[in-house]
């Protein structure tokens, strides 16, 4: 009778290492196809996926019960993809427009309100926990649709729709917030 994946896990670490091989070969495939889905290239999706398992065995004690073993493996991966998809945006965008900055066309207050507005709202995302916050990069920030999302998350439409409008309820108020503690602080440091 074949192990589940929580009788695996528990074995692998108590010292059982050899026994991720069966959860590779159980997952090899699926990882492999969210990676291809995400970055569109066969040799980085292997490579991802690759790092993947590599990943997930160096963290394998803080997989927690309370989440299938497939969920938590899939988010690995759709975290590192997101990653990459960062690195390669950096990396194409040309020199010229990195350094540019149109002093001649935005003022220096605006400029710094912007930059602070952008800070606050990655910080209000990191926040997020993180079932919501996967939803809002891929949705927002990655540009997938609702049904890439489904399929590489593999959970149902209105799953994916509840939990992201969710998402920016929490967000929205968690803006609001950060926005009232930096309106307090102004407030005392006028009084100074």
């Amino acid at each position: 009778m074949a192990l589940t994946d929580q009788e695996l896990i528990e074995k692998i670490l108590k010292g059982e290492g050899e026994l991720f091989e069966e959860l590779i070969r159980r997952y090899k495939n699926g990882v492999y196809s969210l990676c291809l889905r995400m970055l569109g290239n066969t040799e980085d999706a292997k490579d991802m996926a690759q790092e993947t398992f590599i990943k997930c065995y160096h963290a394998l004690g803080k997989y927690s019960r309370e989440y299938k073993f497939s969920t938590w493996l899939f988010k690995i991966a759709t975290n590192l993809c997101i990653d990459e998809h960062r690195k390669r945006k950096a990396k194409l965008m040309p020199l010229d427009e990195q350094l540019y900055m149109p002093y001649d066309t935005v003022s220096a207050e605006t400029m710094y309100f912007h930059q602070t507005n952008r800070q606050e709202i990655e910080r209000a995302i990191g926040e997020l926990s993180q079932e919501y916050r996967i939803l809002i990069l891929l949705y927002h920030k990655e540009g997938l649709s609702y049904q890439q999302i489904c399929d590489m998350l593999q959970l149902p439409m209105s799953k994916v729709k509840n939990r992201l409008h969710r998402a920016r309820h929490m967000l929205k108020d968690r803006l609001k917030e950060i926005k009232e503690e930096e309106s307090i602080w102004t407030a005392k440091e006028l009084q100074i």
